[in-house]
């Protein structure tokens, strides 16, 4: 059930049974190679000269051996959100193979070549066995893994890499259905000393949490992803001739395109007390009238008096307000830049006065140096009571790229209605290669209901927003929302459908990233026909004039007094 695909050199070619898929393999790397360097190869060797299967590892530079070593006979799990990330991980895997010892890659169709060509020449096996398995063999593949890999030879002692994406396993594949799958592998290993590292990548929530449940059976698991700008190393359990490991979670640089621990700063690791800790600098605004609270609250005029104020702050929290959104980018970069002047301990609290703040606006907010965002509606009482919550909390993302880098990766293309399949392959490619986990955003194909035609279905939607963009292929329609949680889609397909999605289309898959779109079918499509188009709303602000037309409403803030005046 699996299948080679051509690469750069090929040694040998076997051919299976009829009814059979053919394999692909035994690429000879040496001549690409130089030489060899690094005085770790020694740990490989016996005295004899004998390969011996230790320390062969995941290769993530500063991560002690125990976290990441593989043992023979085990099956090790890393589940990773993002593509390119399990590519970076699976290429680091393979350069760290010493040249004389078996390996095999086994991927999904089209990127075991694209994968291989950006190895080191100098690092990993001299020979490495290349399979892929096709997406449409892709359960019976995996069902029939062993007896394929009994086929074609493996050798004792082999490393396996199996790169594939979450949705290879199937929704509908339960716990202990994954369970007879790695027990039966194992088994298979442990009778050839060989070891297998599966990296699934995209969407894995629902089998991340299934493996979570087989820490009797996987001999590793931990998870690589991306929140808040960082890149995060999340170590469930790994067992290892070192011992067992588990409960762990580590900052990582991909810096140099290699995987290296951020190492804990000595400031990171020893809590200090700073004689401003209690000290509460914000905008008179944000208290709606009341007096300051106590003697450590210093209120201010204007936000310019504040932040010029907050220079000299160490730990004190800074309560900043926000009524428009218009005030958006000029607040992100001060707070970007206070950050930058007072460190990690400084608390800053945004309150939305009028609502102003949509959800990538919280992100880069919270990315520019913001510890809390409190929406418009809060009572002061909840409003202060979510100040002190945040007492003793240290920002935690990392402030490592500049203003201008950060606020691209939240700005939407400049795109939207529904546009050809390769702008939209294109688009979405670039999209995710930008996104370093700050803003979440929904990609979606729908299979619209039979006899509809595709004008109307189309005609019943309306694309407001940048970054909302569809196209058609094969009859299906394929949508992705910029910036949108996944509690937030079906509001989200409320404004966009004026009727029901459910009227207008059978079902809905939810993809979980580039691999689940046909790359070569998206390219080769052709333009958008003229005839078809989603309606784009645009805002104009032209007032209507004559007879019958009026202009909108403009609604005007109005404070209330607190007495009535007196007769």
């Amino acid at each position: 059930m699996i299948s080679g695909e051509k690469a750069l050199k090929t040694q040998r070619v076997s051919r299976c049974s009829e009814n059979d898929a053919s394999w692909r393999g035994s690429f000879d790397l040496a001549p690409l190679r130089g030489k060899l360097i690094g005085a770790s190869l020694n740990k490989y060797f016996s005295r004899g000269g004998t390969l011996r299967l230790v320390n062969i590892s995941l290769a993530i530079g500063g991560l002690p051996d125990q976290h990441i070593v593989l043992r023979a006979g085990g099956v090790y799990w890393v589940t990773v959100d993002h593509s390119a990330d399990a590519k970076l991980l699976a290429r680091q895997f393979l350069e760290s193979i010493p040249e004389n010892a078996p390996a095999t890659l086994i991927s999904s169709a089209g990127s075991v070549q694209c994968l291989v060509s950006e190895m080191a020449p100098d690092r990993g096996p001299d020979k490495l066995k290349l399979f892929e398995i096709a997406q449409r063999s892709m359960e019976p593949g995996l069902a029939t893994l062993t007896r394929d890999l009994a086929r074609t030879g493996i050798a004792p002692s082999s490393q396996i890499l199996l790169l594939l994406p979450a949705n290879s396993w199937a929704e509908t594949t339960t716990a202990s259905q994954l369970q007879r799958w790695v027990e039966r592998m194992r088994a298979w290993l442990q009778e050839r000393g060989a070891a297998l590292l599966v990296i699934t990548h995209d969407e894995a929530a629902l089998l991340h949490a299934q493996l979570l449940q087989l820490n009797q059976t996987l001999s590793g698991l931990s998870r690589l992803y991306r929140y808040n700008g960082d890149l995060r190393y999340q170590l469930h359990f790994w067992h290892s001739d070192l011992g067992v490991s588990a409960g762990q979670e580590f900052k990582l640089s991909d810096q140099s395109n290699a995987l290296r621990l951020i190492p804990p700063s000595e400031v990171d690791t020893q809590s200090r007390v700073a004689d401003d800790q209690h000290v509460y600098l914000a905008e008179r605004s944000v208290l709606e009238g009341a007096p300051s609270m106590s003697k450590h609250w210093y209120l201010f005029e204007n936000r310019e008096a504040l932040l010029e104020a907050a220079q000299s702050a160490h730990a004190a929290t800074v309560i900043v307000g926000i009524d428009n959104s218009y005030q958006l980018l000029e607040l992100a970069q001060q707070l970007n830049d206070l950050r930058e002047q007072c460190g990690p301990e400084l608390k800053i609290v945004v309150r939305e006065m009028e609502p102003s703040v949509r959800y990538r606006d919280e992100r880069l907010l919270l990315a520019c140096g913001a510890n809390l965002i409190v929406p418009d509606g809060n009572l002061l009482s909840r409003f202060l009571s979510m100040i002190e919550s945040i007492q003793g909390q240290r920002w935690k993302y990392t402030q490592n790229i500049d203003f201008k880098t950060l606020l691209e990766r939240q700005r939407p293309p400049q795109i939207r209605g529904l546009i050809s399949p390769r702008e939209f392959f294109e688009t979405v490619t670039q999209i995710y290669k930008d996104s370093s986990g700050e803003v979440t955003h929904q990609l979606m194909k729908f299979d619209p209901v039979s006899g509809i035609a595709e004008d109307l279905f189309l005609n019943q939607m309306c694309l407001r927003r940048f970054g909302d963009f569809a196209c058609l292929l094969d009859g299906e329609l394929y949508l992705f929302l910029f910036a949108c949680r996944a509690d937030g889609l079906e509001p989200a397909l409320g404004n966009i459908c004026r009727l029901p999605w459910r009227d207008m289309f059978s079902q809905r898959w939810m993809l979980s990233g580039l691999s689940d779109l046909p790359a070569d079918t998206f390219m080769k499509a052709g333009p958008v026909p003229a005839h078809l188009h989603i309606p784009v709303e645009t805002h104009s602000t032209q007032v209507a004039t004559g007879a019958g037309q009026y202009a909108p409403l403009n609604p005007q803030r109005f404070t209330l007094p607190i007495s009535e005046p007196q007769s």
